[in-house]
């Protein structure tokens, strides 16, 4: 869409840089200026931070510090308002879900206040999230594993999170029903599909052992060994089982004798394709060479596999730091990357690809979730590096080589390099994700 209206866009420090009228222009993944006497612009929305509106004008921050401000606008400033917000919601959503299937079309609806939301929004359901898009605000994301309960009644579909939480949605008229029982069914094949990995590791378990370690591994969760033991010691042996029976037991036995095989923490996820859940482990690796945590998964066939590093704490304060402090960070560090995996459907590219590398393509449409997912960002920060498997010898070899590198450097910011790493190929490759 298109306005005419008056612009004005001032640098981080307030400092006006220019203002004038102009053609403000809508379309695609950007926004353009076209001034009647001035420089032309084009805003792509993926470096809009934040769109606020009142008394008639836009607020526009942009991620280097700029403002814009579009007023004047006149009858299309409501149409402005809408579009904006749309566009910028539909592109971020392309991008944080990364391929996820959609379930369910939008629903029209209205959002009662939630994490400073409300008013006429959309819903959408995909294969793990439901996303409200409202029409005047950013979208939400709220995760199938992350609802604990959800009611339809009196009109309201009301959904509570393990967060403590309520979103409450009105106005859905005959899609009330159906858009409870599809949130329900998502709901349902999730757990279902993670009992059933646990079936498999311990045929043993019943129902009431399958649903509470369901609700601790559920969706890319990862459990420690004493919160499996706590509902059944032979569950934690059947799920070190299941790791060695899908070619992880040399990997995982090395892993525990370099690091603190007491606080190894085990998940499961289901790709976005194929229909086969893989087993994912980490275990923190302390003492003089450690400050690190290893993630290892298992794989598709024909896939490369590689063993992901990352910080614990900043490497000048590791060192000072005693037995019980070091303890504390690597249980946070733990809590930090399964958050971040989680947020990016457990892709490991958004992880190691660099700042430069985002900035060209194929890799632009990861630029967009590293900006904005701040548990994305917690996980680029903490990376070290990765070591590919090739043999096992030679795998050994550079696990240590990339933890002396991790022990030495005073530099947060310096990853190691694996010299025989080959960088991306310039297609993006899904599997490997």
């Amino acid at each position: 869409m298109d306005a005419e209206g008056s612009y004005s866009l001032v640098d981080g420090a307030g400092t006006e840089m220019e203002k004038g009228d102009a053609r403000i222009v809508l379309a695609g993944d950007g926004l353009e200026l076209r001034p009647r006497v001035g420089k032309y612009r084009l805003i792509s929305l993926r470096d809009v931070a934040s769109i606020a509106n009142a008394n008639f004008q836009i607020d526009i921050v942009l991620r280097d510090g700029r403002r814009l401000r579009l007023s004047m606008l006149g009858r299309r400033y409501e149409d402005m308002v809408r579009e904006l917000h749309r566009s910028r919601n539909e592109l971020i959503m392309r991008d944080l879900l990364m391929n996820e299937k959609l379930r369910k079309p939008g629903v029209k609806a209205e959002l009662r206040p939630f994490r400073g939301a409300e008013g006429p929004c959309e819903i959408r359901l995909y294969g793990t999230a439901m996303i409200i898009m409202p029409l005047r605000h950013g979208l939400q994301r709220v995760r199938y594993s992350d609802i604990e309960g959800i009611e339809s009644k009196d009109y309201i579909l009301r959904i509570a999170l393990t967060s403590g939480e309520l979103m409450a949605l009105t106005m859905l008229g005959r899609e009330m029903e159906p858009l409870w029982r599809a949130i329900s069914d998502a709901m349902s094949e999730l757990s279902r599909e993670t009992q059933e990995v646990i079936k498999a590791a311990y045929p043993q378990a019943d129902g009431q052992t399958s649903e509470a370690a369901a609700a601790l591994l559920q969706e890319g969760r990862a459990a420690g060994r004493w919160e499996i033991e706590d509902i059944s010691p032979e569950l934690w042996k059947g799920l070190v089982e299941e790791l060695q029976a899908r070619g992880l037991g040399s990997e995982y036995a090395h892993l525990t004798s370099e690091g603190r095989g007491d606080m190894v923490r085990i998940g499961m996820k289901k790709p976005l394709s194929g229909d086969d859940v893989y087993i994912w482990f980490m275990v923190p690796i302390l003492g003089p060479k450690g400050n690190a945590v290893a993630v290892e998964a298992t794989s598709s066939q024909n896939e490369g596999r590689a063993t992901y590093f990352f910080r614990i704490a900043p490497r000048t304060l590791y060192p000072s730091m005693d037995e019980e402090g070091r303890d504390a960070a690597a249980e946070t560090c733990m809590d930090a990357i399964t958050a971040g995996l989680r947020e990016i459907n457990f892709r490991r590219q958004p992880i190691y690809l660099s700042d430069e590398q985002l900035r060209v393509e194929p890799w632009t449409r990861y630029r967009f979730p590293a900006m904005l997912i701040p548990e994305l960002r917690d996980l680029r920060a903490r990376f070290i590096g990765r070591v590919s498997h090739t043999s096992e010898d030679n795998w050994k070899a550079k696990v240590g080589e990339l933890l002396s590198f991790n022990a030495a450097s005073r530099n947060d910011a310096a990853r190691w390099k694996d010299p025989d790493d080959a960088e991306p190929s310039s297609e993006p490759q899904e599997s490997e994700d």
